[in-house]
């Protein structure tokens, strides 16, 4: 019983942070979006805002759409305040978020790196690997024995005629019948 607790007490401290971070993340979400409804309702100046055109194929393949009146395009989110439809062309003028954008940025770091998934750890983590890989024979070689140039001499009368004596014998001429 006392395990059981241990552990879920380890898991909840090890989860805990990224669990906080992605949540307060959410709530500063959430209050921008807030902040920036009450500047589009005070008004904003027509200078600050973005024009987006796109045709209806592009928008549909381009946009990702939060809800009807928030959307990312290229990595940026952009509120709309107004759209206009001429043709196949439509026409978002857009409030620009620089903060929400960043924010999610920051969701999706903290996301990776609670799932590696980031990019420099993953590298950091192949170079740790290739370097403590490096201290052991990871392919194969083939070895041969070989003589020195200067005992090759030496070791072939000690080696050969020393120690194995040549024996000839002729075959039985001619063969051996079996019947």
């Amino acid at each position: 019983m006392k395990q059981r607790l241990f552990a879920i007490a380890f898991l909840f401290i090890l989860f805990a942070p990224v669990a906080t971070m992605f949540l307060y993340l959410h709530f500063e979400k959430a209050a921008l979006k807030r902040e920036i409804k009450w500047k589009m309702v005070a008004g904003i100046d027509q200078n600050e805002l973005v024009l987006l055109k796109f045709s209806k194929e592009e928008a549909k393949k381009q946009l990702r759409w939060e809800h009807s009146k928030e959307f990312e395009y290229e990595g940026q989110m952009y509120d709309v305040v107004s759209n206009e439809i001429k043709g196949d062309t439509i026409y978002y003028r857009c409030w620009w978020d620089h903060e929400e954008t960043a924010l999610n940025k920051k969701l999706e770091q903290l996301v990776a790196q609670t799932f590696d998934k980031d990019k420099d750890k993953q590298r950091t983590q192949n170079q740790l690997t290739i370097y403590l890989q490096s201290f052991f024979c990871s392919t194969l070689f083939e070895w041969q024995a070989t003589v020195p140039e200067y005992l090759v001499e030496i070791y072939q009368t000690i080696v050969y005629e020393d120690n194995f004596s040549t024996i000839r014998l002729s075959p039985p001429t001619p063969p051996p019948q079996y019947s």
